[in-house]
């Protein structure tokens, strides 16, 4: 039974590879995304307030379920370095400029069993040794939170 298992989930994990996306259920969703900043310039601490965001959206549409390489046109500035699919998570490789910073970094999404929910980390950072030292962490965590309701 156990070597059954392991090639069941081998296939599982070839099959995702293969994809390069992920997606979570169409309905109404609430999210809320954490941003944290560390910013010197010049051995100087720039501070820069942490944010935080909620919102509730239906999603309907395919496009917007999907989670795979398109989403790093959210990220203004930003290209993708490459996706290293897995069952039920993406890690999309980053390189960004913004305003003449060089950063580089990842966005990792994971997406639970029953695609209802899903959890995302992007972590940013200049290369060591630059005049200004950027690192910056965003959390996102989703909840489907049932389905779309008509607009009233």
């Amino acid at each position: 039974m156990r070597p059954a298992l392991t090639l069941a989930t081998l296939l599982l994990a070839a099959a995702a590879a293969q994809a390069q996306s992920i997606s979570v259920n169409k309905g109404q969703w609430s999210v809320t995304q954490d941003m944290y900043y560390e910013v010197s310039a010049g051995g100087e601490v720039i501070d820069i307030p942490a944010e935080h965001t909620a919102i509730e959206e239906c999603w309907s549409l395919d496009e917007e379920v999907l989670i795979d390489e398109s989403m790093v046109e959210m990220f203004e500035g930003c290209v993708s370095t490459g996706v290293n699919a897995k069952q039920f998570g993406l890690d999309i490789g980053l390189s960004c400029n913004f305003d003449g910073i060089n950063v580089d970094g990842a966005a990792l999404f994971s997406v639970s069993h029953g695609r209802d929910s899903f959890a995302a980390q992007i972590y940013l950072a200049s290369p060591s040794g630059d005049e200004i030292d950027f690192q910056s962490h965003i959390l996102m965590i989703g909840h489907r939170t049932g389905t779309c309701q008509a607009p009233g």
